[in-house]
């Protein structure tokens, strides 16, 4: 299935005849014609200042894919003595995100499957030799539940020029739902009071949203979801909230905050974000992993639970490639 997987002012992310293409140096405001595929490049934004890259639900130690509730059929894996899925697309993510030269690199959440400290180490490894000190991270809940206690930190802050990025943990051990505590949410008023830059907020949880319907996710609690949305609706600089946990790609607008959801790098489409921070807007692009057994898994998995895993993980274009402002209006 050919599509058009990003587009931004310069450059473009294309799926075509079973491989991703990353084109850069293209001109804003203009039409493209890329074999089957047309798409339109945004608006000139200005001076790039800064990159950003998120990955989450990158699952180091996972060994069976699609297994829900204990249910067995369709449940996908790899053959034995070959790489982990989970090392193969975490890999190639890294090695395309560093291609990008970003500024900083977060990982917000499920670093492992089972919460195991070689799990965490098999993470480490990938992605502090990958990025150094430019890697930032935190516990979802595939790490928090089993009880050990390992990338915890309440609150973090990530500054690069024209963008704070606030990261918080939202998993709690022996919980599948998220949660947050008042000293986390005081924190984060002060994180958005104290800077003039454009500030996107992170965690792993998804925060509940009162008019869209529950699909079954255990995402941030109502109450603390609530919170949360009333702390960032008060800081005008405040533009964004981006999580992970459902393994999708989703952007829900709720009083000029975007509610983003990006899908997970272990399975399809194999995906992490970028956010290109221009003068005057910065700009989501969701990138998939480009190498060719990375690419191989990733179709393979497309067509899980009957087929319905692809679109859903993917969403839409407008879900996946979208212009946040520098500031709410």
């Amino acid at each position: 299935m050919d599509e058009v997987i990003a587009v931004g002012p310069k450059s473009a992310t294309l799926f075509s005849k079973g491989a991703v293409r990353h084109l850069t140096q293209l001109q804003p405001s203009t039409s493209y014609i890329d074999g089957e595929l047309d798409f339109e490049t945004g608006p000139d934004l200005g001076e790039l200042l800064s990159v950003v890259v998120t990955m989450n639900d990158v699952h180091f130690g996972e060994i069976e894919c699609g297994k829900v509730n204990g249910a067995t059929e369709g449940v996908l894996s790899v053959d034995p003595g070959t790489t982990p899925y989970p090392e193969r697309m975490n890999r190639s993510a890294c090695a395309d995100a560093i291609a990008l030269h970003p500024d900083a690199v977060i990982v917000k959440g499920d670093l492992t499957s089972f919460g195991t400290m070689e799990e965490f180490g098999q993470f480490l490894e990938c992605y502090e030799g990958a990025f150094g000190s430019r890697l930032t991270y935190v516990r979802g809940n595939h790490d928090s539940f089993p009880g050990l206690d390992y990338a915890s930190w309440p609150l973090q802050l990530v500054d690069v020029p024209g963008l704070r990025v606030v990261l918080l943990d939202t998993s709690r051990r022996g919980e599948v739902g998220g949660f947050l505590d008042d000293g986390q949410l005081t924190a984060l008023d002060e994180a958005a009071a104290s800077t003039e830059s454009t500030v996107i907020v992170m965690g792993h949880h998804p925060i509940v949203l009162k008019n869209v319907p529950s699909d079954g996710h255990r995402n941030l609690n109502p109450s603390d979801s609530q919170l949360l949305l009333d702390a960032m609706l008060r800081h005008e600089n405040v533009v964004a909230y981006a999580a992970g946990h459902t393994h999708r790609c989703r952007k829900i607008d709720v009083d000029g905050i975007a509610m983003i959801e990006v899908a997970a790098v272990k399975d399809f489409p194999g995906a992490f974000a970028e956010y290109q921070v221009y003068e005057h807007g910065i700009v989501q692009l969701i990138h998939r992993a480009r190498a060719r057994d990375a690419v191989e898994w990733a179709e393979r998995t497309r067509e899980m639970f009957a087929g319905l895993y692809g679109p859903y993980a993917m969403g839409t274009l407008a879900d996946r490639s979208f212009t946040l402002p520098r500031r709410r209006p």
